[in-house]
């Protein structure tokens, strides 16, 4: 294994849209969403030890799910988890990460991966990767993965590619990034085979993305060369944090950086991809009845039903009724029933519940 390849794997979201089975107590990274007798986490910490060096694959998560990440992956290193002081989009928490591996190997590089996909085709995947590692290693480039889209999905962000690398087949360049098309749109991009799947697999060396995040606004120049010099000086590194993530705007990483960057390149990939942040798409992932529905770890008596997902309690027994494309779910103390498609109101479900019912609903 090469000792430059690092991984980092971001587990300190709250898993909204898959309310009620995640929650702000236990969100769905560190559940067995799929029914394998493993978490999203350990499925994806397994991946990515396969071939990458397990001393250099980093979580980044928040500091209330340390007990979860340290119960689930023991035999990964106490000063592998960077918890983050607090919760402020993906920026600073790479930013962070790509100041350890600095300084852990200044020529290293690294994959940042979410910690709730489904990857199928593991010999693809790795191949993919490894190959996608060593070209930024040699090109100094950004490079993000896509795959071709299979449906026009409105839940997903989209690569609009260009021309392609020479001496690197499947490699593009990148012409614009779009999140979560309205329909129309993704039906155009979906018909147009211009356009990728946003995997939010992004590679590159420590020192590119450093330079790239210092170049995307003098604001977070003045930020970023901060905390290197004092990182690298072994400062207080609790303040030196605090200031990272407290002055970093609140944006992805397509929107603060990659957007106002000029050597950004896509791979397309030849691996199964599928995000589980939604129930839509954790209903295309799993197994479906003759009638298209996907009972997870439930019994059930469904009638009439199409194209539903059920997850209840262990011992509850739901007996369903005439519905398609619904969402039965029921977590705790709260039982869901919506439109699966309607991943807007799963939002506006959760802030409601907080708002009037209390914290302990979310």
């Amino acid at each position: 294994m090469d000792k430059r390849n690092y991984c980092v794997i971001l587990a300190g979201g709250l898993g909204t849209r898959l309310w009620p089975m995640s929650r702000e107590q236990k969100p769905k990274q560190f559940i067995d969403v799929l029914g394998t007798g493993k978490t999203l986490l350990q499925m994806t910490y397994e991946r990515f030890a396969s071939f990458i060096d397990a001393d250099n694959i980093i979580i980044v998560t928040n500091e209330g799910y340390r007990k979860w990440v340290v119960e689930q992956l023991p035999g990964l290193r106490y000063e592998n988890i960077l918890m983050e002081p607090m919760r402020r989009n993906t920026v600073p928490a790479v930013t962070w990460a790509a100041l350890e591996i600095q300084r852990r190997c200044p020529d290293g590089r690294f994959i940042v991966s979410p910690s709730d996909q489904n990857i199928t085709n593991y010999d693809a995947f790795c191949e993919d990767i490894l190959r996608g590692l060593d070209y930024v290693g040699l090109s100094g480039m950004l490079l993000t993965l896509g795959v071709k889209p299979t449906r026009a999905e409105e839940s997903y962000g989209y690569i609009q590619m260009t021309e392609e690398r020479k001496d690197f087949s499947n490699i593009f360049k990148v012409q614009s990034f779009t999140e979560k098309p309205a329909n129309d749109f993704a039906r155009i991009f979906f018909e147009s085979g211009e356009f990728l799947w946003n995997t939010g697999l992004f590679m590159w060396r420590a020192d590119t993305f450093l330079d790239a995040v210092k170049s995307a606004s003098d604001e977070f120049a003045g930020i970023v060369e901060n905390v290197v010099t004092k990182y690298r000086e072994g400062e207080y590194i609790a303040d030196l944090l605090m200031e990272l993530f407290t002055k970093c705007p609140n944006m992805s990483l397509e929107q603060s950086v990659l957007e106002k960057s000029e050597n950004v390149d896509v791979m397309l990939c030849r691996f199964g991809w599928a995000d589980l942040g939604t129930w839509a798409s954790l209903h295309a992932a799993l197994p479906q009845s003759d009638m298209g529905n996907v009972v997870i770890d439930s019994k059930s008596l469904l009638y009439d039903c199409k194209d539903c997902i059920i997850k209840l309690p262990d011992g509850h027994v739901a007996v369903v009724q005439g519905l398609e494309d619904y969402v039965v779910v029921e977590e705790g103390n709260v039982l869901v029933i919506c439109k699966k498609g309607d991943q807007k109101n799963i939002r506006k479900f959760v802030n409601d519940a907080q708002l009037n019912l209390g914290e302990e609903y979310v």
